[in-house]
């Protein structure tokens, strides 16, 4: 009996051991946390990796490199040459896309590698940098954290707050190749600072389209996912005198419930969406004069004009440059398939001609603390 007990512990230490042949030790490895993509003046490929710097004699957090291939994978090879550790690309947090290299309509191919090594992070935020990406990665950070853990927190904060979207590795492929929806990742830009400038909005092919503020993305947050994280929403109000004045009159609230119904038909030749939003509201700030006792339902009612108004304009401007991004095509899918399928190719183009038509009811639960 012990002499089969030690057969069996050999056995299973035999086995095991393989498992360790390919162990890399922290001090020896590159952990890549943010990769970047760009193109110069020369329309030659740029690529760009961050790493942390775990040594104490280093006087730096992290490390960046740059260098010009013709694909991902090459860049990898590229990078080895010039790094000390085994470069592992399992952490990756971020992968920022230039500009200029954006507003091409093949650079979603570039990204071949990450979905074919399983080795990378598909759960990496995609981002669209207005500018150089060289400008990201060799930004000086002294006050914050490593430049890629910056920037990931400064994305999730941002879409917590419903400033930008999140869009990762794996949901960027997803909405690629979904027909009945066109694309939207991050968009971050650096004056003095680097800060979230709302949502870029990609062509079905994903290229560069245009860009939508933050207040912008919050409308389109909540028609894509409802209510989801915090939602600040900060108004003009209409002033009845017309008189000029120093300090204008706005009105901000905070969205704290919201129901909506898509009703989808197909008539005359055009797909119509009727949709029917129900947003609960607590006042947040009023810069203006009101009485909230007596016209409480005034104030409701103004809101829904100056809502339904932001949504038209924003439509407008997506159905004016052939994209989707609030995910229509999906409706027409579900509920329209045999008119769908007819346009799946084209759905683009057929949501320009859709007509849309959004309804909203507000409901003021809250004027804060003061009259």
């Amino acid at each position: 009996m012990r002499k089969v007990l030690n057969i069996g512990l050999a056995l299973f230490l035999l086995l095991s051991l393989p498992g360790c042949m390919d162990r890399i030790d922290l001090e020896d490895a590159t952990l890549t946390l943010m990769i970047g993509l760009d193109m110069n003046e020369k329309n030659e490929l740029l690529f760009y990796a961050s790493s942390p710097v775990f040594s104490r004699e280093a006087q730096v957090k992290s490390e960046e490199n740059g260098v010009k291939a013709h694909s991902l994978r090459e860049s990898r090879q590229r990078f080895d040459e010039m790094v000390s550790g085994v470069t592992l690309s399992g952490k990756v947090q971020l992968f920022v896309v230039g500009r200029r290299l954006l507003q091409t309509t093949d650079w979603f191919q570039l990204m071949d590698v990450v979905y074919r090594d399983a080795r990378f992070s598909v759960n990496a935020r995609m981002i669209a940098y207005d500018g150089p990406v060289h400008e990201l990665f060799h930004m000086q950070t002294k006050a914050k954290p490593r430049v890629a853990l910056h920037l990931l927190k400064l994305v999730d904060t941002a879409n917590r707050r419903n400033i930008t979207v999140k869009t990762s590795v794996q949901e960027l492929h997803r909405q690629i190749y979904e027909k009945g929806l066109t694309p939207s990742i991050t968009k971050l830009n650096k004056v003095k600072e680097v800060q979230v400038e709302g949502t870029a909005l990609l062509t079905e092919k994903g290229g560069f389209a245009t860009a939508l503020t933050g207040r912008e993305t919050a409308f389109l947050q909540m028609l894509l996912q409802g209510k989801r994280g915090e939602i600040s929403i900060s108004l003009p109000y209409p002033d009845s005198d017309g008189a000029e004045k120093t300090i204008q009159r706005r009105i901000s609230f905070f969205v704290k419930g919201l129901s909506k119904k898509v009703k989808t038909s197909f008539v005359d030749g055009r797909f119509h969406f009727n949709v029917d939003m129900k947003l609960r509201v607590s006042i947040s700030e009023r810069i203006f004069p009101f009485d909230m006792d007596e016209d409480y339902k005034k104030m409701g009612t103004v809101l829904e004009k100056e809502i339904q108004a932001e949504y038209q304009d924003l439509l407008l401007k997506c159905q004016k440059l052939i994209i989707d991004p609030f995910g229509f095509g999906l409706h027409a899918r579900a509920y329209e398939y045999d008119e769908w399928k007819k346009v799946q190719n084209e759905w683009t183009q057929a949501f320009s001609q859709a007509k849309v038509n959004i309804v909203t009811h507000v409901d003021i639960k809250g004027n804060g603390n003061i009259k």
